[in-house]
């Protein structure tokens, strides 16, 4: 079947790019069915049994990695009957997949031990850098200036930012690059500007632009937050910075950009490290929850060559593409992870199950098929879950003045409870904030400060009070970054924590400071009052006090309390298996002790943020009865609501 012709005879089509960066081949005009679903079905190979395309009535969309193939796909049969003219951005697309592809395929040919070996004529200390660098440093440094950039996953508290510098000064030296500009999560800022004093000798250290608002040229390295790569003022002033010049672009905690195309942050990084000269991603959890977090890392470095390395014909090899340290490496003193069960008092266990009879209920009420498909409906279920965790171990951050905890029933005869309760600090005893508090009060008693986590502000809260004594400092993500003109932003409260011999606690959020921050020179210990699903944030919060220059004699402890009976014990059991999947895709077994010691084999896909996860956390089969919650015994919430009364009674009453 050929193509209808135009005036040489042959059809016109167009490949572009769209908005996910991935190419489009666009259907010629005048050419029948059958010849377009000929070339949809060229254009359609699968790899390993994943589908490379999609298919509609007018355009095939093609993986970003079948870029570099495509112009020899379009020079067969029968899609060389038609003309095929590419845009610029595919144009770009293609070339760079191509080079991609070329690069990628030099580095995983050549020998791992010859990749090893520090590069002839190399001298690092004669461009400034002084700092002496570990053996697994030194390897790491030679590979990466191989790869003339490449993928750093160490573990974090590794020293991944002073390796970085080290490549960059041995690229700088090669005339390969002259500046560098970073993107990382404010967390991080302070240690580019540490660790580059650190690693220089004084007066040869790179000038190190934090968001600037100007950019001046004689600022060698700039650092911006992801949130910022949208910003139009910002990419004019990068233009403008880099104009001349080629610029190696680091992406620190390169999982922040996981979700790839799927995401404005990720398609941001993703379209910034196509253009960039040269790319590095530095990141210790490259996989915090899916196969697909580490093709979108992977695709930083080598755009259109993710799938490959984590589901295609690379994978078997994708162990030379990246360059890790491992816990074993750094010769640290062995971490000591306590998962301690605790068991809620009765007024407590009576208010979580009531909470959980509710979710039940809802969760039975849209369990159809259109329920589970709705996107609103997945949003309410991860709401209702992380609500279920923060109740586990303090109801007041769910159920506080002025911060109602409501699910919403959209069926007929349903009505929202904007509240079960009004006060429950009066009356309910949360057991795992007092035994946070309890912990804290030991190792004070030795003499040692204490690092809790929570995610949620209300158990921050309930934490500082219950601290109080202790004088904590306390970092959310309300903290300031920096205000130098108070005492409350998060570089005041760090200091706070690490200088004052008064402060014997930190109480902040890992969503905030579980990355990029130093903790060890002050804590050795540290207490996670709750945990969410991803287990980037949990293995990153656990590197804050156990990293690169602990004391051997340190014995560092880390303290999980679970609430026996709640969805605490499903969150730990997802997060053994996302670590599991992590030490095998990363084939670094030194992973599996930070997991629990009950660890079994399970599916590392399991999510807890949809409906159907939240039906078999509640385990609702659609036929076992309603149960009534204990609560009911003494409290009817929708009467008691609905008459603006309250309860004052006593648990039991």
């Amino acid at each position: 079947m050929t193509a209808v012709g135009a005036e040489d005879g042959r059809a016109r089509g167009t490949v572009a790019v769209d908005d996910e960066g991935r190419p489009v081949v666009r259907r010629p005009e005048r050419v029948t069915d059958r010849w377009w679903q000929d070339v949809a079905v060229l254009l359609r190979p699968t790899l390993h049994g994943t589908p490379s395309t999609a298919v509609s009535t007018t355009s095939v969309t093609v993986r970003r990695d079948r870029a570099r193939v495509l112009p020899t796909l379009l020079a067969r049969y029968p899609a060389a009957a038609a003309r095929w003219t590419w845009t610029p951005a595919a144009e770009r697309l293609r070339a760079g997949s191509a080079a991609a592809a070329d690069g990628l395929a030099r580095l995983l040919s050549a020998d791992v031990a010859e990749q090893s070996v520090w590069p002839g004529g190399l001298d690092l200390a004669a461009m400034g850098f002084v700092r002496p660098l570990r053996p697994f440093q030194t390897t790491a440094v030679a590979r990466l200036l191989t790869a003339g950039g490449g993928a750093n996953f160490s573990v974090p508290g590794s020293g991944k930012t002073t390796v970085a510098y080290a490549v960059f000064t041995g690229l700088r030296a090669r005339g390969a690059v002259h500046a560098m500009l970073v993107i990382a999560p404010p967390s991080a800022f302070e240690a580019w500007v540490e660790e580059a004093r650190a690693c220089f000798a004084p007066g040869r250290a790179p000038s190190v632009a934090i968001r600037p608002r100007v950019f001046r040229r004689t600022d060698t390295v700039v650092v911006v937050n992801y949130e910022r790569l949208g910003d139009p003022v910002l990419r004019a002033g990068l233009a403008g910075w880099s104009r001349g010049r080629k610029v190696l672009t680091v992406f620190d905690e390169a999982h922040r950009a996981k979700a790839g195309a799927a995401s404005r942050r990720g398609a941001e990084a993703a379209e910034l490290a196509r253009r960039a000269d040269a790319t590095m991603v530095l990141t210790g959890t490259p996989m915090p929850n899916r196969p697909r977090d580490l093709e979108a890392v992977f695709d930083l470095v080598w755009p259109g060559q993710g799938h490959r390395l984590v589901h295609g014909d690379l994978a078997h090899v994708r162990d030379r593409a990246f360059v890790r340290a491992t816990k074993d490496d750094l010769a640290l003193p062995p971490l000591e992870l306590r998962v301690e069960r605790v068991a809620l008092e009765a007024s407590h266990r009576a208010l979580y199950d009531a909470m959980t009879g509710r979710v039940r209920r809802w969760a039975r009420h849209v369990g159809g098929p259109e329920g589970a498909a709705s996107g609103a409906v997945a949003a309410q279920a991860g709401r209702a879950l992380l609500h279920l965790i923060a109740a586990a171990a303090n109801p007041a951050a769910v159920f506080a003045p002025g911060r109602p905890w409501s699910l919403p029933l959209d069926g007929p005869g349903h009505a929202d409870l904007p509240s079960l309760v009004t006060d429950p600090t009066r009356h309910i005893r949360p057991a795992k904030v007092v035994r946070a508090a309890q912990l804290v009060a030991e190792n004070r008693a030795r003499g040692r400060k204490t690092v809790v986590w929570s995610g949620f502000l209300g158990n921050v809260e309930a934490l500082a009070t219950a601290l109080a004594r202790h004088r904590p400092a306390v970092v959310t993500g309300a903290t300031p970054p920096d205000d130098p003109a108070g005492r409350t932003d998060r570089r005041a409260q760090l200091d706070r924590f690490r200088h004052d011999d008064d402060c014997w606690v930190l109480v902040a959020t890992p969503q905030t400071l579980g990355e990029g921050v130093s903790l060890h020179q002050a804590a050795y210990d540290q207490v996670h009052l709750d945990r969410g699903y991803a287990a980037g944030t949990w293995l990153q919060a656990i590197d804050r006090t156990h990293r690169l220059g602990l004391p051997a004699d340190a014995r560092p402890t880390c303290t999980v309390l679970l609430a026996t009976g709640t969805v605490d014990e499903r969150v730990n059991d997802v997060l053994n298996h996302k670590v599991a999947a992590l030490a095998a895709a990363l084939r670094d077994p030194a992973l599996r002790p930070v997991a629990d010691p009950s660890l079994t084999e399970g599916d590392s896909e399991a999510l807890l943020g949809d409906l159907d996860a939240l039906r078999e956390l509640l385990q609702v089969d659609g036929q076992a009865p309603v149960e009534t919650s204990p609560i009911t015994r003494y409290l009817d919430v929708e009467q008691c609501w609905r008459r603006g009364e309250t309860w004052s009674g006593a648990p039991g009453d």
